[in-house]
């Protein structure tokens, strides 16, 4: 069984990333209550800070999941919604690689798409076990 986790390191970033935006937020919200200068900046500047705190910290809940793939089926969990998604092999419709040349190295992302007409995204820089979850598609899924 194949079981494909959010790598710790992209997680660790864009943690200490939204701890960065917060601390931001709450810094500015604070000065703009007990200062006068730069008002508008600040007024436009906190609102600003805090959509983008929300729509990544939104994106990262919402990426986390943990796939198990064998007895020719996947099964994917989400912890956060604590929803499971049980796929079937014969449901998978198709699945394709895309791979794209970056100055660090190669971004690989598999889309899988299954009957519900949805799509399951794995990349290679976002869970660990992805060369082996594609070796798993190759052989037993058609593209």
């Amino acid at each position: 069984m194949i079981v494909s986790k959010p790598i710790t390191k992209t997680l660790t970033a864009l943690s200490i990333f939204l701890i960065l935006i917060f601390g931001s937020f709450f810094m500015l919200l604070n000065s703009l209550l007990s200062g006068d200068s730069y008002f508008i900046f600040k007024l436009i500047l906190a609102p600003l800070t805090l959509v983008i705190g929300l729509l990544v910290l939104g994106k990262l809940l919402a990426a986390i999941k943990i796939v198990k793939i064998g007895d020719n089926r996947i099964a994917v969990f989400y912890p956060f919604t604590r929803m499971k998604v049980d796929i079937k092999v014969p449901d998978i419709l198709g699945w394709r690689e895309e791979v794209i040349k970056t100055k660090n190295g190669e971004f690989r992302e598999v889309k899988i798409l299954y009957t519900k007409k949805k799509i399951l995204k794995l990349s290679n820089r976002e869970n660990t076990e992805y060369d082996a979850v594609v070796k798993y598609l190759k052989k037993k899924v058609k593209k």
